[in-house]
This record gives C-alpha cells, structure tokens and sequence, in this order.
C-alpha cells in the first residue's frame, strides 16, 4: 500500500476471509497509486444496511472505515481498496505440480556417497549413475545433481521434493513458490532461519501443504473530518503529521479546504484475516512473520517457556543381573559422572532439573516400554543406548514427539542424515577424518605423505578417507608395505634430500606401532636435512604409558574424539567423584565417568541459557569433551565437529581444538 508516512495507529481489524465476495459494483478513486471503491451514504442508510446492499460484512466496512460505527452522515464517502475485494484475490490458490528436475548438492566436508544417497532417499548405485565422476567418491566442494529428487514424508506420506536454494530467494518467497507455510518450512528444515537462508544449500518441502492463517496487512483506514474555520489543508495536515498533497489526494474534488465542508483524513493500520496461505503475496507472509519469526520457531519446534528442564537417560544398567557385564558397570560411572554435573552446576540454575533414569535391561522389549510412558512426551532430552536397535527405536521416538536424543555412545550410526531430533556427539569417522584432512592441509602444504601399510588392514575406512583425499589434493605421497619390522634405511632411502614428511601409519594397533616407531625415530635423527612429523590415530593415546616418549621424539600429532589435556582440571572432577561415590572412575579411554560429567554440564548450562540445542548452541570446553555442533542437512541431526588435535614434540605433549 501507499501513504507509507501516515500516522500508523494501533487497530488491528479481525475480519472474516473475504472468499466469495464479487467485485463491487462501486465507482472507484485513486489515492496515491492505489484503486479504492467508494460508496455515498443515503440519509436512512446503516452499516448493517449497507453491508447487505454491498454483500460484504460489517467488519469489512468498519475494518477501512471505523468512525462508521459512531453513525453516518449523509453524503459520506465510505473506501475499500479494490484488491481486497477481487474475487480472484483470496480464492485461487495454484496447485504446485511435481517436478522431476534435478537439484545440485554442494558436497561438504564429513560427507560420503553412502550419507548423501541416504540423505535424499536414494541407492549409492543411482547416485553414482547420475555422477559417473563421484564413482571413487567424494570430496568437500564437488557438485552432484539429485536426480528426481522426490520421496515421501515418513510421517505423513506426502510427497516430498527437495529445492537449491537460489540468488535472492527468502524463505517467504519459496513458501509461496510451492504452495506451502512458513511453519511446514521450519518443521522440515530445523536448519534454517530467516537470517539463514543461504544460497546453495537444499531444502526438504511438501509442496501444497498450504493452510489457513492468520494474515497481518498494513491498510489505509479513511476517517471524515469537517473543516474548522481558518483551517487549510497545509494546517490539517500538520495537525495529523501528514504531508498538504496526500490530504489532496484523498479529497481531489475540494480544491481548497472550505470551513463545514467534510474531507477524509487516511491513517495506516493493520488488518488481521484469516485467509488460505497458499493465497498471500510473499509481501504479505514477510509483512505478517517477520516480527513474530521467533516465536514462530519456537513453536514450531517446541521450545519450551518453562522453569523446568527434563532429562532421561535410558541406558543399559542391567540391575536385574546378580553378574552384570563389565559395560554395565561402565555405564553407571557414566550416569555418576552425569549426576555429578547436576550437582556442580544444577544449583546455579533458576530451572528445575528433574533427571529420570531408566535401565532398558539392555532388552528391546523394555526399551519400548519405557518410551511408551507418558511422562517420557515432556521430555527435553534422551540420552539413548549404543545398542543398534534400541538406539534406533530412541531415534524415531524423538522425531515422533519433537524429543532431542542424544547418541555419546555408537559412531556408527547415521539416524542423524535424515532425523533432526538426533545430537551424534561420537562424531562419525567420515566427519572426523574430514576435520583432520582440512587440518592436514594447511599444517602439511608443503610436506610430501608416506604411507605406513599394514596388510592386515585395519583401519581401512579412515585410512582410505585420508589416502583418497591425498590423492585428489594431488599431493606427493608413496606407500611403502609393512610385514615386518621396519629400518631406517627402508625409510631412508625413500626421501628426497631437502624435502619435508608427515608419516601416516594405516593401523591404530600396538603391534603395528611397534614395527615402525623405532625407524621413524632414527629417520627423524638422521635425516637432518628434512622436517618428519607423524600423524596417528585415536588409539595412540591408550599407549601414551609406553610411547609417550617415542611419540615426542618423532614429533607426532594425534587426533581423537576425547582427550584430557588439563591435568588439574580433570583430578577436580576425579576428586569430586570420589568424595561422592566413596570410589574412583573406571579407568577407560574414553573415561565413562568424564563423559558423563562433560554431557550433563553441557546439556543443563544449553537448556538453561536457551531452552533448547541447536547449531547456535555456543561452543562448549569441556575437561574431556569439546562441542561445537553443526546440522547434517538442513532437515538432518546435529553433530559434534570438535576433533582433540595433541601434539607431542620434544618433551612437551599439547592439546588443541580443530572443527
């Protein structure tokens, strides 16, 4: 609408749709740009009269012409815009037909052909048919076209399509484009905001889920006033903060203003209607949810404006056992650990932390029979089982009932491509190694990779994420074979003089280790004329009693999921442990009892502060467990993308972060 400087007043005008109304049969003034019926009042008119004559409500002529509702005069002018009145304007609403046309997933770091197929409901082997080039995989920055990108909503069964977000696009004008809500948006694609729309990215819709809502519209309402002696336009306007040529505008007949003549003074209001919103303007979903965006995602994703935060851990205590499995008693460590951080920081909260436990008997069975009690339906959080299956029935009782889950236990799961309600805090190998390839080349440009083979294979899936990124990179490297124990002039005579090495070994295992730790150490000695780092895996850090020295001596990085660099920090919460459970952690690498401790604290400070865990969520220090999450896709879980980066050089072991 025009008269964008009018004096805006507080009225909102709730009026019924106005489907089925016909153009009225009015004459028509234009003010500013914009087309408006008129109607002249007759000495025994009334509104209610007049609405019958008109075949519109007494809302619609109160809603543009307030002071009608005070009574009338004759000859008075009554204004409605004439699009608001179009018979096409709120009925048609244009049914979105599926497309077959392909999308472009840009490729991210973490991500494989298995994740991607999965992603988009697809067989690797028809992925790989419509990319022939991603057959050997593939790697961040590579596009790959999603043919018939279609599926089906496992909730509702509705069809799905997927759409690239494009150059100026909003989420307001691709709610429009497919015939569907602003809510739907959201409810499909957590990943997005209205200040994260970004270009590239993919989208999850249901097209033609549109439905009715509430539609806020800024309209101009026409109030009569009489003319008092000596006014003129020029005072009238002052009078009203408008400007002499929109008061002209309005009243084109009444050159002048003349003192007992009647003209029409217009102000800015809203308008609230409930229409179908498959027929608003995309100016008119901007206009009606960009000042409530907050609250609409809150809604929408169930974020709770309470003083309580609700946790269940849902584990395998296996208490009914008179001989419990030694992963029993590592769960409990976890769950002591946990209930340690609600002891430390549970009193600096305002909310009320109710902790529920629960032992799933390590049974499926009773798995389920806990996720059907009632109370389970209000929870924040669930902390799941690694059990495959029981992980998985935790899963999809989050999506169901809007539950965040959270997975610290299995790494091999991947519920969290395609279900948003997951938290994977064991980050994936594939996202891991992806953090550790970036880290690897910007620290190792310029360096040469040898590759320190086992025949046993172990370790093949990060082994070969690593080896195939180093090959697309097109970074020198060599593969040397190794059955036995390794020599320094097997290395030695491998290497360019003058040029830089970083060594990876293929295997996390000891014996491995022990086979070509002293040649890399005597290389490291010898060759003098060439820097020689050594990048290990995860398991490296249970050897630190035996290796710790060798590790310094050949300057060697490892990379983890968990590791405890302070000391002190780490004896606290032992001690602490301690005092309250009168006995010590279980020692394991990861420590269950850390990992619990570093959890609950993460969690209860995130619901507090925000109510709930997202990608927003700040980046989390723990005393073994670094967060910092981001989401899978814009409809996938979240992950943890901290990788423990420790350095041992010398006689100095250092910890850092890289995500």
């Amino acid at each position: 609408m025009k008269f964008r400087h009018f004096i805006l007043i507080a009225i909102l005008c709730f009026v019924n749709p106005v489907t089925g109304y016909a153009d009225l049969k009015l004459p028509t003034k234009t003010f500013g740009g914009e087309s408006y019926y008129y109607y002249k009042v007759k000495s025994k008119d009334t509104v209610e009269g007049i609405a019958k004559k008109l075949g519109i409500s007494v809302d619609d002529i109160l809603c543009y012409n307030p002071s009608a509702s005070l009574g009338m005069a004759k000859k008075q002018l009554l204004f409605f815009p004439v699009d608001a009145f179009k018979t096409s304007k709120h009925t048609q609403v244009n049914t979105v037909q599926l497309s077959n046309e392909p999308v472009t997933h840009a490729v991210k770091n973490g991500e494989t052909l298995y994740g991607i197929a999965k992603l988009y409901d697809m067989t690797v082997e028809e992925l790989v048919v419509a990319n022939p080039q991603a057959y050997q995989g593939v790697v961040a920055g590579d596009f790959l076209m999603i043919p018939h990108a279609t599926g089906a909503n496992s909730l509702t069964g509705q069809d799905m399509i997927y759409h690239t977000i494009l150059a100026g696009e909003s989420m307001y004008s691709v709610s429009k484009k497919y015939n569907t809500t602003i809510e739907n948006l959201l409810r499909l694609n957590p990943g997005i905001y209205p200040n994260h729309f970004i270009e590239g990215e993919v989208l999850k819709i249901m097209p033609n889920s549109a439905e009715q809502i509430s539609l806020e519209k800024d309209i101009v309402q026409f109030k009569p006033y009489i003319v008092q002696e000596g006014e003129t336009y020029a005072s009238i306007a002052k009078k009203f903060n408008l400007n002499e040529s929109q008061l002209t505008q309005v009243n084109p007949k009444q050159k002048k203003a003349k003192k007992g003549k009647t003209i029409y003074i217009p102000k800015n209001a809203q308008k609230t209607t409930v229409v179908h919103s498959g027929t608003a303007t995309t100016k008119e979903l901007e206009q009606t949810y960009s000042p409530k965006m907050q609250e609409v995602f809150n809604n929408v994703h169930k974020v709770k404006d309470d003083n309580e935060i609700n946790i269940a851990l849902v584990l395998p205590f296996q208490l009914h056992k008179a001989d419990a499995p030694r992963q029993a008693y590592l769960y409990t460590d976890f769950y002591k650990g946990f209930l340690l951080a609600v002891d430390s920081i549970g009193k600096k909260s305002r909310k009320k932390i109710n902790i529920n436990v629960y032992d799933t008997q390590h049974n499926l069975n009773v798995t389920d029979s806990i996720l059907a009690l009632p109370q389970m339906k209000s929870l924040d959080v669930l902390v799941a089982p690694s059990e495959p299956k029981q992980l998985q029935r935790c899963n999809s009782f989050g999506k169901e009932n809007g539950i965040t889950v959270v997975n610290c236990f299995a790494s091999k799961n991947d519920d969290y491509a395609t279900n948003s309600r997951v938290l994977q805090i064991n980050m994936p190998s594939s996202y891991m190694t992806a953090v550790v390839n970036s880290w690897v080349d910007k620290k190792f440009a310029d360096y040469q990779v040898i590759f320190l083979e086992d025949p046993a294979g172990e370790d093949k899936d990060i082994y070969n994420d690593i080896k195939n990124h180093v090959i697309a990179g097109k970074k020198k490297y060599q593969t040397i074979g190794v059955s036995g124990k390794l020599s320094v002039l097997d290395l030695s005579q491998r290497m360019d003089p003058g040029s830089d090495y970083l060594f990876i070994p293929t295997s996390g295992g000891k014996a491995f280790l022990s086979k070509v730790c002293d040649a890399l150490i005597g290389v490291k000695k010898q060759r003098f004329d060439c820097n020689v780092s050594m990048l290990g895996f995860p398991e490296y850090l249970t050897y630190l009693k035996d290796y710790k020295t060798k590790f310094q001596a050949i300057d060697t990085y490892i990379f983890s999921r968990f590791f405890s660099a302070n000391e002190a920090r780490k004896r606290r919460v032992e001690q602490l442990f301690k005092r309250k459970y009168n006995g010590s952690m279980i020692v394991t690498t990861p420590s269950m009892g850390l990992l619990g401790y570093d959890l609950g604290v993460y969690l209860i400070s995130s619901l507090h502060r925000q109510g709930y865990i997202d990608s927003e969520t700040p980046y989390f220090d723990g005393v073994q467990m670094d967060c910092q999450l981001k989401r899978a896709s814009n409809w996938g879980g979240l992950i943890n993308t901290c990788v423990e980066l420790v350095h041992l050089k010398g006689t100095t072991m250092r910890e850092s972060i890289i995500k």
